[in-house]
């Protein structure tokens, strides 16, 4: 990772959910003194796994000198499995890390929404299944405006990294590590979410030190959804950050 470029002082480090693009992101607007950087963690060494994922970041977050913030900020943004792979980043960097943003997403997969869904995609992989799930994840609206590349990513991703990825959430419980998240941060949940419930969002705002909660009329994926409204939700977040 590299430092920021000229007249870029803070990157939004950007984590999808299994089966999603980082592109997701890309719909959100930003103020003008941010970018988004994506991170493909499904697509890494770990082959899905949470923790071997959020191992690797970890070890290539850049270095900072202690009481120096460095040459920008660094916000860490994660959206279902990759707000659980950003969980335990965030726990790790402590003060390395400027800020989290969690979004439809929770410290452990108790009362998930779908809880037989990686024993589904082994048996039942194919186009049938994966247009059933990209709905469930995005909604009709979006799925008709950005199905196609959708759909290239998941079938080029395949079922194995998907399904590793997924038994790898249902074995996590990371709320005894909560605690250890010392940065600002910003839970935002999708009001007709399918997957999480607004009781997963609450118990990362109650778990988390001075985190806020924010909700939004949106499904599973609001970037896709209501990318105008979370562009709002983040801006006033990140415009606290100084």
């Amino acid at each position: 990772m590299a430092d920021r470029v000229a007249g870029v002082p803070g990157r939004l480090m950007a984590l999808p959910g299994t089966l999603l693009p980082p592109t997701i992101f890309a719909p959100v607007a930003l103020a003008a003194d941010w970018a988004w950087q994506p991170l493909d963690w499904l697509a890494g060494p770990g082959a899905g796994d949470l923790e071997i994922a959020a191992d690797e970041i970890v070890t290539r977050w850049p270095a900072r000198e202690l009481g120096h913030r460095g040459p920008g900020h660094r916000v860490l943004v994660g959206r279902s499995a990759g707000g659980v792979v950003a969980l335990q980043v965030a726990a790790a960097l402590g003060a390395r890390l400027d800020g989290l943003v969690l979004v439809d997403t929770g410290a452990s997969a108790v009362d998930h929404g779908d809880p037989d869904l990686p024993q589904r995609l082994l048996a039942q992989w194919g186009e049938a299944f994966i247009d059933a799930f990209l709905l469930r994840c995005v909604g009709r609206e979006a799925l008709d405006r950005h199905g196609d590349a959708l759909r290239r990513y998941t079938l080029a991703t395949g079922p194995e990294r998907a399904h590793r990825a997924m038994t790898s959430l249902r074995g996590l419980d990371l709320t005894p590590r909560l605690g250890e998240i010392r940065c600002p941060t910003l839970i935002v949940h999708g009001q007709q979410d399918p997957a999480r419930s607004l009781r997963h969002a609450r118990a990362l705002a109650s778990g988390i030190a001075d985190a806020r909660l924010k909700t939004l009329d949106a499904g599973h994926t609001p970037m896709l959804e209501r990318p105008d409204a979370l562009a709002a939700c983040l801006d006033d977040f990140l415009s606290e950050l100084g």
